[in-house]
């Protein structure tokens, strides 16, 4: 059993871009916008690992689970504009500018979500190979995969290596 702590400066962000659709039967025509950011400060993993002695080489793999702390936020827009006339035409949307007769309803939707310091949790697999220099001199080289539960909709997945030396007493 082993256990890793990673301080890091992960961050990613999805930018907001408009999708609007225009409903012509309906006299409505919807945009919405949604932007959204992670910031994973830290990360620690506590693993079981297995291998197999072969000459001077060590293969082995691992399977753990993860613990995160990152701050996160999303935020989404949605504006609707209706044509609310007796007998629609739907003119409220195109160029921005409503054709005579035209009775333009604009409502907008807003939601966001976020905390600071969140717990994020989920698993950790990989493998690696230890190779003894001399008797008490290695060398070695890993692989990780951790993936975490979304939260808030928001998918992270870490992939690394690592390669290290060691001195065994």
């Amino acid at each position: 059993m082993e256990a890793t702590y990673t301080h890091t400066n992960f961050n990613t962000t999805a930018p907001s871009s408009s999708i609007a659709r225009l409903f012509p039967s309906l006299s409505t025509a919807v945009a919405v916008a949604a932007s959204g950011r992670l910031d994973l400060t830290d990360y620690g993993e506590a693993r079981f690992r297995a291998g197999y002695v072969v000459g001077n080489l060590l293969p082995y793999g691992f399977i753990g689970m993860a613990v995160g702390r990152a701050s996160y936020s999303v935020s989404t827009l949605a504006d609707v504009t209706q044509d609310t006339n007796a007998t629609p035409t739907y003119s409220c949307a195109g160029s921005g500018a409503a054709v005579p007769g035209a009775k333009c309803q604009d409502f907008l939707f807003f939601n966001s979500a976020g905390q600071n310091n969140a717990l994020l949790y989920g698993f950790s697999v990989g493998g690696g190979l230890d190779w003894a220099l001399t008797q008490n001199i290695f060398v070695r080289g890993e692989f990780d995969f951790v993936q975490f539960a979304p939260i808030s909709n928001i998918s992270l997945a870490i992939i690394s290596g690592r390669v290290g030396a060691g001195y065994k007493f």
